[in-house]
C-alpha cells in the first residue's frame, strides 16, 4: 500500500514539474520575461477632444472649451509664459527628475505626454496625461490640458486636483527658468 502511495506521488510530482518546466519554457520562447503579457500594458492616451466628461466625474481635468467640446471640465488650461517647445522640454525634465513619475507615451504629433504616477502607499498608479497647446497670437506663450485620473483604486476627487495643483505649481517653478 506504501508503495502505490509513494508511486502516485512521484507521478504527481514528476507531472507538476514538467507543466512548470513547458511553462518556463513558453516564457522563454514568447520573448519576453513576464508570463502574463508585456508591462507597458494596454492603457490608451487621453483624447481631449472626445473626453465626455462632466464636472463631478472622477478624475481631474483642466482644458479649453475648443480642445474638450463635448466635456465639462474643472476648469481652463493652465497659462505659462514660455513657448510650447519650452514648455514640453520643462515637462520632460520635469519627468526625467521625479522617481515616482514614468513616462508611458507621448505622441509628438499631438504635444501630448502620458505619465504613470506611482505615490507611496498607493497600490495602483495614476494616469497623468499633459497636452501642450500653442497659443497661435502670442509666440511665447502656451497652455497645457491637464487629465488626471486614476484607472483602478481610489478615485477620490480632491486627491485629483491637489495632484493637478502640484503637478502645475512645479512645472511653473521649472518653467521660470526657462524665461
Amino acid at each position: 500500500m506504501l508503495d502505490k502511495v509513494r508511486s502516485y506521488l512521484m507521478v504527481i510530482s514528476f507531472v507538476v514539474i514538467a507543466g512548470l518546466l513547458g511553462f518556463y519554457l513558453y516564457v522563454l520562447a514568447k520573448g519576453d520575461d513576464l508570463p502574463f503579457g508585456s508591462k507597458k500594458g494596454d492603457l490608451q492616451p487621453a483624447k481631449f477632444e472626445t473626453t465626455e466628461y462632466q464636472f463631478g466625474d472622477e478624475g481631474f481635468l483642466l482644458c479649453p472649451a475648443v480642445l474638450c467640446k463635448s466635456a465639462d471640465p474643472d476648469g481652463d488650461a493652465e497659462i505659462f509664459n514660455i513657448s510650447a517647445s519650452k514648455l514640453r522640454q520643462v515637462i520632460a525634465d520635469y519627468s526625467d527628475h521625479n522617481p515616482s513619475v514614468e513616462l508611458h507615451n507621448f505622441d509628438f504629433g499631438k504635444n501630448q505626454f502620458e505619465f504613470l504616477e506611482r505615490s507611496p502607499g498607493e497600490t495602483f498608479p495614476t494616469v497623468v496625461s499633459i497636452r501642450v497647446l500653442q497659443d497661435a497670437n502670442l509666440p511665447n506663450s502656451s497652455a497645457v490640458a491637464v487629465f488626471i485620473k486614476k484607472p483602478v483604486g481610489s478615485r477620490i476627487k480632491e486627491k485629483h486636483a491637489a495632484r493637478a495643483d502640484r503637478w502645475l505649481a512645479q512645472l511653473h517653478a521649472l518653467a521660470k527658468d526657462q524665461q
